[in-house]
């Protein structure tokens, strides 16, 4: 059997770390680690052994190892459960950098441990969350990720199963959590506010117990949770109707740069020019800047050029779905369901104002009693956005959702369609 002694001068030896910052990451005294690594100490506390573990950044395997070498076997059922890891990016991220700050920071910086990131369906919640989970899991954090790692293409409205690995019940599942998770630094990410690991899971005594834990779940809408901080994810930039079509400037917000990097997957000589540089900035604002809206028309232009693609706007429907993918990808369908979970004298302002080019709140008062909070929530479900510095306290409804009311598809008829 392998002594503990020579087994932690190995690890500590593999990390680079110094006796002295071993102890400094591990919260121990240096002289303990001296003790443990002569071997006047043979068989440290459990609690011990994962403090050293966390400042090694051991793998499951290696922190096994160093359990059964100090004697603690105990530990081995919690320790070999892994929770499912991240799904692996697809492309860079693109345009969110500011949002991806703010998701960051709530985290870490103000200690947020319930997050919902919300917002309409294909604004990009996964991607974003995704992102922020690769940005932690390399600064040592240990991640868990429960979701589908393709949301945007479950065919006919089925939804695919979490990739949890087990149908265990709720009681089981938080106790693997909370001991793989522990005491370190840890994300737990649900994605998907309808995933059944969200009623598997005891959210608030996982919290309890690993006290370095966050939980963020994405969603259409808020859960309304006591201690939840929410992050309303809304469209990209979009070019402004007044400014100029320069290819360099037009190039650097955010809705353009993602349109232009899903356009030459397919064809890879595509170039921003003077002649078509108005019509991408006026499809990338039709588009309203929603990723994956913008993703489907990029996939159509392998087929028409930007400015054919703008002449069908509007009217053919088949360019708000994938070139390839049946048709219940389409965006319109999506939207509905994201239209279904708001509540119902919301819906009514929504739909009095949708086909307006612009209003105020003083133009649903006679709609809801409450209209300001109507807004209020309209705005977090990402239905509506500002429409514009130039127009202050002015707001429009999404070009997707002005298309949902303009087909006489009710929110209660669209959803349907599903």
């Amino acid at each position: 059997m392998v002594l503990f002694a020579e087994l932690l001068k190995d690890y500590r030896g593999r990390s680079g770390l110094t006796q002295q910052q071993l102890a400094d990451f591990a919260t121990l005294s240096v002289r303990a680690i001296r003790d443990l690594e002569s071997g006047r100490v043979r068989r440290p506390r459990r609690e011990s052994v994962g403090l050293l573990a966390d400042a090694l950044r051991l793998g499951d395997p290696e922190r096994l190892r160093l359990l059964a070498a100090a004697g603690r076997p105990a530990d081995r059922r919690f320790s070999l459960f892994v929770p499912p890891a991240p799904p692996a990016p697809h492309g860079a991220l693109i345009g969110r950098d500011t949002e991806l700050r703010v998701l960051l920071d709530q985290v870490t910086v103000h200690g947020h441990r319930r997050v919902s990131v919300v917002g309409i369906s294909g604004i990009g919640k996964t991607r974003l969350v995704l992102e922020a989970a690769q940005v932690l899991r390399a600064e040592g954090w240990r991640i868990g990720w429960y979701g589908t790692e393709h949301p945007a293409h479950d065919c006919c409205g089925a939804i695919p199963a979490a990739r949890t690995g087990s149908d265990e019940p709720a009681t089981r599942l938080t106790d693997d959590l909370a001991g793989a998770f522990g005491e370190r630094d840890a994300l737990l990410v649900i994605d998907g506010d309808d995933d059944p690991a969200l009623g598997r899971v005891d959210v608030g005594e996982l919290l309890r117990r690993c006290p370095g834990l966050r939980v963020v779940v994405t969603g259409l809408a808020p859960r309304y949770l006591p201690g939840e901080c929410v992050l309303p994810l809304t469209a990209m930039a979009v070019p402004d109707d007044t400014a100029d079509h320069d290819p360099t400037r037009l190039g650097e917000i955010a809705s353009v740069a993602l349109f232009l990097s899903h356009i030459r997957r397919s064809r890879p000589g595509f170039q921003l020019r003077e002649d078509n540089a108005r019509a991408v900035a006026r499809l990338c604002r039709w588009l309203d800047g929603v990723p994956r809206a913008l993703e489907y028309a990029a996939g159509w232009c392998l087929v028409h050029p930007p400015e054919s693609l703008l002449a069908h706007a509007g009217h053919d429907s088949y360019l708000l779905s994938p070139p390839v993918g049946c048709g219940c990808q389409d965006l319109l369908r999506s939207l509905a369901r994201s239209v279904d979970v708001v509540a119902e004298r919301h819906r009514r302002a929504l739909a009095e104002v949708a086909d307006l080019p612009h209003w105020t709140v003083a133009d649903i008062d006679h709609v809801v009693p409450d209209p300001a909070a109507a807004l209020h929530a309209l705005l977090v479900h990402g239905l509506v956005r500002p429409a514009g510095a130039h127009l202050p306290e002015r707001f429009t409804a999404l070009q997707l959702v002005r298309l949902l009311y303009v087909k006489d598809r009710s929110p209660q008829t669209a959803g349907q369609a599903r």
